[in-house]
């Protein structure tokens, strides 16, 4: 399980607090499905466009404008670590849209071996999970929307399946410059109890993403509040050094400091050089604090590209974790519409 572990030191520390409390199952969940999540440092749930990436962050995204549109991903992580993700979006016409997608994590292949050496054959292992939303809009301003989602994972002999649920609401101006959502993501549970005859919980999150595009210029700024249902994301951490009392040399770590407000926010621009062509950089403080080494590196950093050739957007992101793990996220999406005359 060598190289799982690798993923999990370099990937799956987005989350570190999760990880710690011991507390969550399907960790996979965290990672950014997308490359439009990867480009604005983990999620996508400030933006707000016809773009069938965003329901894995936010379904309320779900309307009328998205049908029939169609959305890959794809990364790799280490060795052959690979990740992606399918969507598809239908519109129900004045009855909101539904969406249906797909998202997996393979660990590739392994030898498994006995206590004694003695080999028992080759192995794969993965986390999938199938994802069925519905979204709907009101007075063309005000939007809801909601996902249900079954997982499995698979380790040899150990599997495991989970159901989970995200909800989400959203305000979008009339003149399309502003635009803030609340998301709850992955409410849920393991269908099975562990080993340790618990019932063991998604990686439940609150977050509020907003977004305001500047009038006649070419920028949009977002700004995103990550972990709301968690305030402490600093004293179980243990690269976070608090403060030393000079009198007595004791250490206090304390919740009440500048270091944890900023591990809630993520900061994040677009560059819109042309309706075709739009660059993307965030800024995620959590992930710079929790995995830059003694504080130095350009963990935490991300930056991505949104380039529409004809039918096709291609979306690029690049992801910092640490110096031996960065992410390079490709996405393509279309509208099957554009595909076919009308009669």
């Amino acid at each position: 399980m060598r190289k799982i572990l690798l993923f999990s030191i370099t990937i799956l520390g987005i989350n570190l607090q999760a990880q710690i409390g011991g507390k969550n199952s399907f960790s996979f969940l965290d990672i950014p499905a997308t490359a439009r999540s990867s480009s604005l440092g983990g999620s996508s749930i400030s933006a707000r466009d016809d773009d069938p990436n965003l329901i894995s962050d936010n379904p309320s995204i779900l309307d009328s404008n998205l049908d029939n549109r169609f959305s890959f991903n794809y990364v790799n992580f280490i060795s052959d670590i690979n990740a992606g993700n399918f969507m598809y979006s239908k519109s129900l016409k004045t009855r909101g849209a539904i969406g249906v997608g797909v998202q997996f994590l393979g660990y590739g292949q392994f030898t498994g071996a006995e206590a004694n050496g003695q080999k028992t054959g080759e192995f794969k292992a993965g986390d999938y999970a199938i994802n069925g939303s519905y979204g709907t809009s009101f007075d063309s301003i005000w939007y809801l929307g909601s996902t249900i989602k079954f997982i499995y994972s698979n380790y040899e002999t150990f599997q495991r399946t989970g159901l989970g649920t995200d909800l989400s609401g959203g305000f979008w101006s009339r003149n399309r410059l502003f635009n803030v959502n609340l998301a709850l993501t992955n409410f849920g549970y393991a269908l099975k109890k562990n080993e340790s005859n618990e019932r063991e919980k998604l990686p439940f999150e609150i977050a509020i993403g907003l977004s305001r595009k500047i009038p006649k210029a070419p920028l949009r700024f977002h700004l995103q509040f990550q972990n709301l249902q968690k305030f402490d994301l600093v004293t179980n951490d243990p690269n976070f050094e608090g403060k030393t009392n000079k009198k007595t040399g004791e250490v206090k770590k304390s919740a009440w400091s500048v270091d944890n407000y900023m591990r809630h926010i993520v900061f994040g621009a677009d560059i819109i050089l042309h309706k075709n062509f739009v660059l993307t950089m965030a800024y995620n403080h959590k992930r710079k604090k929790e995995l830059a080494i003694n504080g130095r590196g350009s963990a935490g950093l991300s930056f991505g590209a949104q380039v529409k050739i004809k039918r096709i957007q291609f979306n690029y992101a690049y992801s910092s974790y640490f110096v031996s793990g960065n992410s390079h996220h490709i996405g393509l999406t279309t509208n099957l519409n554009s595909y076919f005359r009308k009669g």
